[in-house]
């Protein structure tokens, strides 16, 4: 009888130390759960992103910059005048204008409290690809590409 309850209280023990461990390990697997989902949602929006932004680069105005285009940069026309980039802050781009610059970034015009223009709703995708994408359109970033660029001030 003292071998059966020994082995009982044995056998109890070790569930108990099993479940013990496992309520200890819980938060640990749902960390790594959690960690896990959101590595997967940030690869489903990336992908998403990605897929937005060469949607974009198909139609885009290329904005003549050295710099990355930003969330909430002022959105005007320019042109190159004697080797320099020019923008004529008397020329806003309207609202609902695709952007687009040679480093794979595009975005939205949209227009601030005042009527100033800037870019919202930035998208990326490789500049390799977006390069890819303006030289089959016959346009660069780097070039005086659009629509008003040769008119007269």
């Amino acid at each position: 009888m003292f071998k059966k309850n020994a082995a009982t209280y044995l056998l109890a023990a070790q569930f108990g130390a099993l479940g013990f461990g496992y309520i200890l390990r819980s938060p640990d697997l749902q960390a790594t759960a959690e960690r896990q989902t959101n590595i997967r949602n940030e690869q489903k929006e990336s992908a998403f992103d990605r897929q937005e932004a060469i949607s974009r680069a198909q139609t885009c105005i290329p904005l003549m910059s050295e710099m990355p285009i930003t969330d909430g940069i002022a959105a005007y026309f320019s042109s190159v005048e004697g080797g320099r980039i020019v923008i004529h802050k008397n020329r806003p781009m309207p609202s609902g204008t695709i952007v687009c610059d040679a480093f794979g970034i595009t975005g939205v015009v949209a227009l601030d409290a005042e009527g100033t223009p800037f870019v919202t709703d930035l998208r990326r995708m490789p500049p390799e690809e977006m390069q890819e994408i303006l030289s089959s359109r016959g346009v660069m970033p780097t070039q005086a590409t659009h629509p008003f660029a040769n008119i007269p001030k």
